[in-house]
């Protein structure tokens, strides 16, 4: 991957991040309907990160992780490494703000008070959307697709470096565990294997690959413009995915997206070279604000002592929401590595098998 990819790709992580965020907290409950605009296009950020995590999991797997176990671990630092800090926070907060205000927390946002033992089990363990399960952890509802992408990660790994005399048995019950709601959009993360396994191969040249961008871009606003007027398509929800005929949309033009950057974006690196450092620093904390954003959001609406739609609210929950985030994602994901090396010591120790395959 070039420098200019690299950038590009930490970019667009950012903003779609960024662009969940928005559209989550431009509610009514949360912000008095504030910026309301960007609330369709949550879903379609989410498919963009499932295209982009395919192309970065392809990567790192085929230049820096030799083997399965250094594979699962670098893995399990980066979601855990947010996600143990996030579920902790999220229960802390709904706990204050459902006592002050409880009636932001009911179920006609999909929140559930009871069974918190369980919701954290689940999330921790990525069990909470199995089949037509669909238990969010608290308020942390962005936490959801965290229980579709481990599971890719999972079937990518067995796929690389499961031993090949049950390596597809190993596959097949994944599928089955998952069931057919996780396994829909699984194609989606493979159009991010896809395009990296493509643009590394040196398929795609500078004229076409101009082409590729400039249509996948044509093609995304089109189908802006068709869903404004016209209304968002959505699948019968026998998948329990509901936008599933969206998801494959947005996934094809991202991929066309890829394939056509990785091929011409040399010529934008000079601008992005001038603005890496600050890519760099927001993309460090995109996971922190993706899973925090909401229970924060949340707590901050419970007690503010003002009207959701006045400005005080909403300078709590669209300025200062993002600065906690940001510090907090230096306790986070900006030490990964200490994530890393604790995991990796735990496993080592527990399983001396593995520490024969370091060694």
């Amino acid at each position: 991957m070039n420098r200019s990819t690299s950038i590009y790709l930490d970019g667009v992580r950012f903003f779609a991040a960024f662009v969940v965020f928005v559209g989550h907290v431009s509610g009514q409950r949360l912000s008095g309907g504030l910026f309301w605009q960007m609330g369709p296009f949550g879903p379609e950020a989410v498919d963009v990160f499932f295209v982009l995590s395919g192309f970065v999991i392809a990567y790192v797997a085929d230049t820096r992780e030799q083997s399965g176990t250094q594979y699962f671990i670098s893995r399990a630092a980066r979601i855990y490494s947010v996600a143990i800090p996030a579920l902790a926070v999220t229960f802390l907060l709904d706990a204050i703000g459902r006592s002050v205000q409880p009636g932001l927390y009911n179920p006609g946002w999909h929140y559930v008070w009871d069974d918190r033992w369980l919701q954290l089990i689940q999330a921790l363990t990525f069990t909470n959307q199995l089949w037509w399960n669909n238990m969010p952890p608290g308020s942390d509802f962005p936490y959801w697709s965290l229980g579709f992408e481990v599971w890719y990660y999972l079937v990518f790994g067995a796929l690389l470096f499961a031993p090949r005399r049950w390596k597809y048995w190993t596959v097949v019950a994944m599928l089955l565990i998952m069931g057919p709601k996780i396994v829909a959009l699984l194609p989606i993360w493979l159009l991010g294997v896809a395009a990296y396994r493509i643009s590394k191969g040196g398929f795609i040249k500078f004229g076409v690959g101009i082409g590729l961008w400039l249509m996948s871009l044509v093609l995304w606003v089109a189908y802006e413009w068709y869903a404004h007027r016209y209304g968002r398509p959505i699948h019968p929800n026998w998948l329990g995915r509901p936008p599933l005929i969206e998801d494959y949309l947005i996934g094809l033009f991202f991929f066309l997206n890829l394939l056509g950057f990785t091929a011409m974006g040399h010529v934008f690196e000079p601008a992005l070279v001038r603005m890496e450092r600050t890519i760099r620093w927001l993309a460090g904390m995109t996971l922190t604000l993706y899973l925090f954003h909401m229970p924060l959001s949340q707590f901050f609406a419970a007690v503010s002592p003002w009207s959701s739609h006045t400005w005080q609210t909403r300078l709590l929950v669209f300025g200062v929401v993002p600065v906690l985030v940001a510090v907090i994602a230096h306790f986070t994901e900006r030490r990964k590595k200490s994530w890393h090396l604790a995991i990796e010591h735990m496993v080592y120790r527990l399983l001396p098998r593995f520490q024969r395959e370091r060694t």
